[in-house]
């Protein structure tokens, strides 16, 4: 085996011909692995940090990818972090082996990181184990602990599922805004059509959340380019599916996903908050699920988040892992203390307190003024 480090974006726009197809081998490939989504946050952020893509060959075949990015504060993480859903190492599922590599590169690299945070690794990944066990044998200090909860609905049993998104609320919904006017569910199959939109989903966003605790994050015009950028890169291929629910004029929902290897990811999602009694948010799903069940598609990922309709809806939840590896056993054994303190029962007691709730928002709100 071959390995080699990779420090800049050129570097890393060389292994474009390669990319895709060694992620469509590897033991979880999704869209947020793509080389298309790894430019478009790198054209945004890149000036961020520095890459640290580690590429595994055998025989000039490309088996394995360590898309790393070194922070600014010296902390180790995946190319796209934290926009990334889903995140990993990407190994060829024949070369199993070739996760030795790519420890080994997280060893030679020891001297330019503090910490290394390798968050967002489904629990459908199956290398995660393979790159533990490796990490451990190379005598680097690792930690697991649970990351985001990731919930999805299969679609084996559709009877189910419609069953589910047509429920008799829902379709009073849909039968109320079909009376009110010209009500429709649309698909923005061109690129530049799409992007236009996305002012609209920005502009709803910011609305939506605005005066709550979690504002938007489109405020920020980094976000907005790097959206923008994604359309633009992941929109050729088919991958982008930017929908919208309209009542004449009126936007009540605009929805971004990922249509990539016969599953519809959930990525950005917001609603008009003037019909919020109809459900809009509710409604586009069930337009979701009719598109899914017209192109084959075999599960609805919600992604990270524990958002209250995903509860609603999921019929699966899937725990994604935070592989964390430290300089030295000592600083694991202090975080994992720490961690176990912040989980424990005394602690979720006072986090529940009201007391203790209305400072931690006074405390937001001064971070955010600030």
């Amino acid at each position: 085996m071959k390995i080699d480090l990779i420090h800049d974006i050129e570097g890393f726009r060389k292994l474009k011909p390669d990319w895709n197809n060694l992620i469509a081998r590897s033991f979880f490939d999704n869209p947020f692995l793509t080389f298309e989504w790894f430019d478009a946050w790198l054209d945004i952020f890149g000036d961020q940090g520095e890459v640290a893509i580690a590429a595994v060959r055998n025989e000039e075949k490309l088996i394995a990818l360590a898309p790393l990015f070194l922070q600014r504060n010296k902390t180790l993480t995946f190319i796209g972090y934290p926009q990334n859903d889903y995140a990993g190492f990407i190994i060829d599922r024949q070369f199993p082996e070739a996760a030795a590599g790519l420890a080994s590169v997280i060893r030679q690299l020891k001297g330019k990181w503090k910490r290394a945070i390798f968050d967002q690794i489904s629990e459908q990944d199956e290398s995660f184990t393979l790159l533990s066990k490796e990490f451990q044998k190379q005598g680097l200090a690792i930690r697991v602990e649970p990351s985001d909860k990731c919930p999805a609905m299969t679609l084996e049993d559709t009877e189910a599922a419609k069953k589910m998104y047509y429920k008799r609320n829902i379709t009073s919904y849909v039968n109320w805004f079909k009376k009110e006017g010209d009500f429709r569910y649309y698909i923005y199959t061109d690129r530049e059509e799409a992007l236009t939109r996305l002012e609209d989903l920005f502009s709803q966003h910011i609305k939506r959340w605005n005066g709550t605790s979690t504002p938007s994050y489109f405020r920020n015009e980094s976000m907005r380019q790097f959206y923008r950028r994604m359309v633009e890169k992941m929109h050729p291929s088919g991958w982008i599916h930017f929908s919208s629910l309209t009542l004449d004029s009126n936007f009540l929902a605009l929805y971004i996903s990922l249509e990539y290897g016969k599953k519809l990811y959930f990525y950005k999602t917001c609603y008009n908050l003037e019909y919020a009694k109809k459900s809009p948010g509710q409604v586009i799903l069930r337009y979701h699920l009719d598109y899914a069940l017209s192109r084959g598609i075999g599960e609805l990922d919600f992604a990270r988040g524990d958002e209250g309709y995903k509860d609603r809806f999921a019929n699966r939840v899937r725990q994604s892992r935070r592989l964390i590896v430290y300089q030295d056993r000592l600083r694991q054994m202090a975080a994992q203390a720490l961690f176990d303190f912040r989980y424990s029962k005394l602690v979720d007691i006072l986090y529940r307190n009201r007391f203790t709730q209305q400072l931690k928002d006074r405390i937001l709100a001064k971070k955010r003024k600030r």
